[in-house]
């Protein structure tokens, strides 16, 4: 007798339902989002979803993922980049800079800024990688422009353009005083600066004062009572309050340029009845000189050999004090290496060819060496000795 075992299997067909759908979140896809086809509420085992690129992105291969034993699988691995833009327009003095963004693609910025001396004439120096291009027309810079100031009529402006042409940055404007009675206050000169401002304020013609310096043993004539000011050209005198002293320096000073007097303000001394010994000159020597002079006896000077007195060739002692002015002027010298490198000799009627020193004032008259011409830009060949001082000719 055959016996039979029978198994029933009950099957959760709910389970096996829930195994086979993708119940998670859909997978994450950079610059990309889920087609509207693609979209639905529930995604059983072999469905297929398919992405496309975020606004301002271009695909590179297609995206799509497949639902596999409750899991989302990759298909095709596309991506979604931004969108890029040729390269943006350089402006005339001016450059750009990315202002947001690391690339030119979509969405990032550019902002121009104009070199210095230059301004931005444009209402907007930013654009924008859109899908069309760069937004905003190319910003424009132009030249910096500065507005002279008003001067009154003292000052002389040098530079102003003889029309209504625009002073563009970097010009120059000089200014001065015509008057002497006047001194400029402020810089004399002022630039076109960026952002067309003037780099100095507009000087002014101010009058010229001078104020009264320590004088304490003089009495002075000519100080205004009340303490106006003493503009350019008052004078003031001098005398000594001791009758018994003497006055060193000038009776009278006048107000000058820039507020300074034409003298120093003089001293008083007592009154010397000696004068010690002269003193030294440079280049010269005393002719028998003593340890001491009464007033009025002088002291005669000789210069050295070839050096020429100007003038005067004694002091004279004055109250103690030894008055005079002595000076010594140079001879020149010419030798043979300097006319060698100038290509000149000493022309055949000098009266002494070999002449080397000549004295202050004296004449040398030179000519070219044999097959030398003197040049278009040469000095004279009859030259003079000036105080040391002789131009060469030069021939080539």
């Amino acid at each position: 007798m055959k016996l039979y075992l029978t198994l029933l299997c009950l099957v959760n067909v709910g389970a096996l339902n829930a195994l086979s759908v993708c119940s998670g979140p859909l997978p994450n896809v950079l610059n990309a989002g889920i087609t509207d086809e693609s979209k639905k509420d529930e995604y059983k085992d072999g469905a297929i979803i398919y992405f496309a690129c975020n606004f301002g992105h271009v695909p590179a291969g297609k995206i799509s993922y497949v639902c596999e034993k409750a899991k989302w699988v990759i298909i095709r691995r596309g991506k979604c980049s931004p969108k890029p833009c040729e390269l943006p327009d350089e402006t005339a003095h001016g450059h750009y800079t990315i202002h947001d963004g690391e690339d030119f693609v979509f969405g990032a910025s550019i902002k121009y800024t104009c070199n210095n001396g230059y301004q931005m004439v444009s209402q907007t120096d930013t654009r924008t990688c859109m899908l069309d291009g760069w937004s905003n027309h190319l910003p424009i810079c132009e030249v910096v422009s500065c507005v002279p100031e008003a001067t009154d009529g003292r000052v002389i402006v040098s530079g102003l353009p003889d029309d209504d042409t625009p002073i563009q940055f970097g010009h120059e404007l000089k200014f001065n005083c015509p008057k002497p009675e006047h001194q400029l206050k402020g810089n004399p000169q002022v630039v076109c600066a960026a952002e067309g401002k003037w780099n100095n304020p507009f000087p002014t013609c101010e009058d010229v004062t001078c104020n009264v310096l320590e004088h304490s043993d003089v009495n002075v004539k000519g100080v205004p009572e009340n303490n106006d000011t003493m503009k350019y050209g008052h004078r003031l005198q001098f005398e000594c309050r001791d009758p018994k002293h003497i006055l060193h320096g000038e009776a009278e000073v006048v107000c000058s340029k820039n507020g300074q007097w034409s003298h120093p303000f003089p001293l008083c001394n007592e009154r010397k009845d000696f004068c010690g010994p002269p003193p030294t000159l440079l280049n010269g020597d005393t002719v028998g000189a003593k340890e001491q002079y009464r007033n009025g006896e002088s002291v005669d000077y000789i210069c050295q050999q070839f050096y020429t007195p100007k003038d005067l060739s004694h002091k004279t002692c004055v109250n103690g004090i030894w008055k005079g002015e002595v000076t010594c002027l140079k001879p020149c010298t010419v030798n043979e290496q300097l006319m060698a490198e100038q290509n000149i000799k000493f022309a055949w009627w000098t009266p002494d060819p070999n002449k080397i020193y000549c004295k202050h004032l004296d004449h040398v008259t030179f000519a070219c060496t044999e097959g030398k011409r003197q040049t278009k830009d040469s000095v004279a060949f009859r030259q003079q000795c000036v105080d040391g001082i002789m131009h060469l000719p030069r021939c080539q």
